[in-house]
């Protein structure tokens, strides 16, 4: 199983998905337990909740983990959660797939386009707007509810709670119906490449195809482990689709 790939700022994007992309809540009654568990195995942990949203067959959240304890509380989380939900619904198995997905944060801005992204996926799916789902964190940012959410690190980031509302407002790409894994959402794909090439000392992602090959293959791999698409590649970069497969899989990944 492949390792975790850990976040040096301690923000990551969490995803949970239902086995085989089944409900995971049946009803209101199930996302006010799951909430619960969520705020109480949390809770005495230096790792807190920054944004969730609670969809029908999956959960985003967005953590800051500062003590590098995100495994063992999602571990928790999941346990508790699957023992209700098999046991009220008369029901065996796996609930989730597999064990939970993350992407490492790594930048402010990252930080803010998935908080942005996780409270706009209902709009985006066509469930209501941000003020009427009742099922994420965007009323305790706008409302100051004191609840599971630590919405200082993002509020600090703006020069008040309607600056924020409006950058949220903005929204982010139309949903494709696909939950996203372990792959950067397309919404994100261009802040998180730059981040990466800046990181090997590239400015632009238009500069990569002018380097040599072997240091266009090392930039080319670096996106890919940062779980950014062989086709987000092709389209940030103007790298051809075979370039880009052959120095992928030149490495194995």
């Amino acid at each position: 199983m492949a390792m975790r790939v850990r976040s040096t700022s301690g923000f990551y994007h969490v995803m949970l998905r239902g086995n085989g992309k089944q409900l995971i809540f049946e009803d209101d009654v199930d996302r006010r337990r799951f909430l619960s568990d969520l705020q109480h195995t949390f809770e005495g942990r230096d790792c807190s909740v920054i944004a969730w949203c609670l969809m029908d067959n999956h959960v985003h959240l967005v953590v800051d983990d500062r003590d590098n304890c995100l495994s063992s509380v999602m571990q928790i989380l999941c346990m508790r959660y699957a023992q209700y939900f098999n046991m009220r619904h008369e029901r065996v198995g796996h609930l989730f797939e597999g064990r939970f997905k993350s992407l490492p944060i790594e930048s402010n801005e990252y930080l803010l386009q998935a908080v942005r992204y996780v409270l706009n996926n209902p709009v985006a799916a066509g469930m209501g707007s941000l003020e009427e789902y009742p099922w994420s964190s965007f009323a305790e940012y706008r409302d100051g509810i004191d609840g599971i959410t630590d919405t200082k690190p993002i509020l600090a980031m703006f020069t008040n709670v309607d600056s924020f509302i409006a950058f949220c407002h903005e929204g982010c790409e139309p949903f494709n119906g696909v939950f996203e894994c372990d792959n950067v959402p397309d919404e994100l794909a261009s802040v998180v490449a730059l981040e990466v090439v800046r990181n090997v000392g590239c400015e632009d992602l238009s500069h990569i195809k002018t380097y040599p090959l072997k240091k266009r293959g090392e930039i080319l791999r670096a996106l890919r482990r940062a779980r950014i698409t062989d086709k987000q590649i092709v389209r940030l970069t103007g790298i051809s689709r075979s370039s880009v497969y052959r120095s992928i899989s030149a490495a194995g990944l």
